[in-house]
């Protein structure tokens, strides 16, 4: 215990107590050696000393509150990193679920199913399924599929549009519904399959079937089938062959299977002749046979006859290759007449009454100078010859020349009078009509005559009365003859 005051008791060895810190001290200190006490001012009674301080303890450890400071300080630190990462992991979970019901939402899968075959993706058997269990979906099985809308690009849009829509596709064989779920939280949209069954004949004994170049069975008598399936809906090929009468015979087609049906792969001839165009390339079945010649018919005797036996024509201006609509030759044993029809192409009957009718227009305004003579024996307008009417630049020139001539005062009349030369598919919807027109200019003394040679586009419509109508007129023209015939 510390006494404090001037006169602290001292013991026998002449030590005492610091009168600040307690601190034993010697009579011969003048200072205190532990807090530096002037102690000789005090024992002078000149100094009064301050409250005791308690001795600083000297620990060689680190001192026990700042290793609880700092271990409270590493909790902290793992708690706040602990509540980072579960804050961390909610945010990842909540953007893995939001960005799942995208991806695996009914459009996002049916796109990327589009795609898959459109590009004949790897993946490709993973957006399908079906419930016969007769069929294992691969990609091997799907190519049918793929070929179909390889051949048909149109058709690949109408089929994810009708997915997407409707639910179904192509006689209901493909429809767009769920199968289950992915990781138990996401609809699994997928297209699921109804496979086709289609049974094949042949009419030969040891005749060959084939679909896709693959054997598939050999007749044992004249009346043969055989049952195939279950196949994907698309495009197959499929053929039988045959000796007949030491010719090697072979039905061979391209066919879009999306029903359970019978077809008959017989082994005949056919003969038939198509006509069209000059040069107009004719396809059977897409396999090009050949082009028709000057004689605009082209001849086809005992060719081998195949169910759903198409011909068509392709025809070449410049760059542009124009077809024909498609026609289906029978199985009939007479000789059939195929006539391709290209919606662009103008009869001659047609063009030839339509420049008859601009002949005879011209005629009657180049006479009178009116206008509302400028029509043919039908009454009909010259301006309706014209696409646009009135409007027509082409009409404008024509309407332009009638004028002048009727004003013409070394003119006593004139009659024109046009002659078709040759007519020349142009496009989809129009011609390219080669016509002569005849100009019989009487100068009151004799005839001056002049034949200039255009060519025009004519284009067709639904007017019965004018069927066809002049779309424009080459600025390139020729003189054919100039010269003079007496009366």
């Amino acid at each position: 215990m510390l006494f404090m005051g001037p006169n602290t008791s001292n013991d026998d060895d002449g030590l005492q107590f610091c009168p600040n810190c307690g601190q034993r001290v010697t009579a011969n200190d003048d200072f205190c050696p532990n807090c530096g006490y002037n102690l000789q001012e005090y024992r002078s009674g000149s100094q009064t000393p301050e409250p005791a301080q308690p001795a600083p303890v000297i620990n060689p450890q680190k001192p026990a509150s700042r290793t609880k400071k700092k271990v409270r300080t590493k909790q902290q630190k793992r708690r706040r990193r602990e509540t980072l990462m579960v804050v961390f992991a909610a945010i990842l979970a909540i953007s893995g679920i939001t960005y799942g019901e995208y991806y695996y939402s009914k459009a996002s899968t049916l796109t990327r199913a589009v795609a898959a075959v459109k590009n004949n993706q790897s993946d490709l058997h993973d957006y399908f399924y079906t419930t016969d269990p007769n069929l294992k979906l691969t990609n091997s099985k799907l190519q049918p599929l793929t070929k179909y809308f390889n051949q048909n690009p149109d058709k690949l849009l109408s089929f994810k549009t009708q997915l997407s829509g409707l639910g179904t596709f192509d006689n209901h064989r493909l429809s767009y519904q769920k199968d289950g779920q992915k990781f138990l939280i996401f609809p699994n949209w997928k297209i699921k399959v109804k496979p086709v069954y289609v049974t094949l004949t042949v009419n030969k004994k040891n005749a060959q079937i084939k679909e896709d170049a693959t054997k598939i069975a050999v007749s044992n008598t004249p009346h043969f089938s055989k049952k195939i399936g279950p196949l994907v809906p698309g495009s197959y090929q499929l053929a039988s062959s045959a000796n007949l009468d030491g010719h090697k015979l072979t039905n061979a087609n391209t066919y879009h299977l999306n029903s359970n049906k019978t077809i008959p792969l017989t082994l005949k001839t056919v003969s038939f002749n198509v006509s069209g165009p000059a040069g107009t390339h004719v396809k059977i079945n897409s396999k090009d046979q050949g082009k028709i010649g000057s004689s605009g018919v082209m001849d086809f005797k005992d060719f081998p006859w195949t169910q759903e036996m198409k011909v068509q024509g392709v025809y070449q201006n410049g760059k542009k290759s124009i077809s024909s609509e498609p026609r289906v030759i029978s199985s009939s044993d007479g000789n059939q007449d195929i006539s391709l029809v290209f919606k662009g192409l103008v009869s001659d009957d047609d063009a030839t009454t339509l420049f008859d009718n601009l002949s005879e227009a011209m005629t009657s305004y180049s006479d009178s100078g009116d206008l509302d003579d400028a029509a043919d024996d039908d009454g009909d307008d010259m301006s309706s010859l014209f696409v646009g009417g009135d409007s027509s630049p082409y009409f404008g020139q024509f309407r332009h020349m009638g004028k002048s001539y009727y004003e013409n005062d070394d003119l006593d009349g004139i009659k024109v009078s046009a002659t078709v030369d040759s007519i020349k598919l142009d496009s989809e919807s129009s011609s390219d009509v080669t016509y002569d027109m005849k100009y019989e200019f009487d100068t009151g003394g004799h005839y001056h005559i002049q034949v200039f040679r255009y060519t025009a586009e004519v284009v067709k419509n639904d007017d019965d009365d004018n069927p066809v109508e002049i779309k424009s007129i080459s600025n390139q023209y020729q003189k054919i003859s100039d010269y003079d015939k007496a009366y």
